[in-house]
């Protein structure tokens, strides 16, 4: 069956609106979640970026040049919340001491209190969000997210070939 579409003649199963895009959905999604838990961490006195990195820091200390890859987060805006969460007393810098060149980065006893409020709040969020969706939606959801991720580190066969 041929539909119109923008002028065109399409088949039916060619037309998608904005919505019905997997990126749409994605970030639409993603932007009322995060809303969520910066007025949740604003009311706790931090930022959703520094919560991300209280979760991302282990124990042990991490290498600060690995927390901007977990994190996704570009150096310059790293160098910013670490300065802020420095100047909080949630962390300090040690150097290594495998490596004289590197720096670790360490909770306090105050971050490792903070660093359990926001795993909390983030274990709260999921609880809720997966008691309405419930277990299968739930299991569905994130088999397909870890499928398009997987796919999407190698997104060189998703390209039109090249004429």
């Amino acid at each position: 069956m041929l539909c119109v579409h923008r002028k065109f003649v399409v088949t039916c199963a060619e037309i998608m609106t904005t919505q019905e895009t997997i990126d749409f959905n994605l970030r639409w999604g993603w932007a009322k979640l995060a809303r969520l838990y910066s007025s949740e961490a604003e009311r706790r006195g931090i930022t959703m970026s520094v919560g991300y990195a209280l979760l991302s820091i282990e124990r042990e200390g991490t290498p600060s040049t690995k927390l901007g890859p977990r994190m996704g987060m570009e150096p310059t805006s790293l160098s910013r919340t670490l300065k802020g969460m420095e100047e909080k007393g949630l962390i300090e810098r040690r150097p290594d001491p495998n490596d004289g060149r590197s720096v670790r980065v360490f909770l306090t006893p105050l971050g490792v209190d903070s660093r359990r409020q926001a795993r909390d709040l983030v274990v709260g969020i999921n609880k809720r969000l997966a008691s309405m969706l419930g277990s299968e939606t739930l299991k569905e959801l994130n088999e397909g997210l870890q499928r398009l991720n997987t796919i999407l580190e190698d997104p060189e066969h998703l390209m039109p070939l090249k004429k």
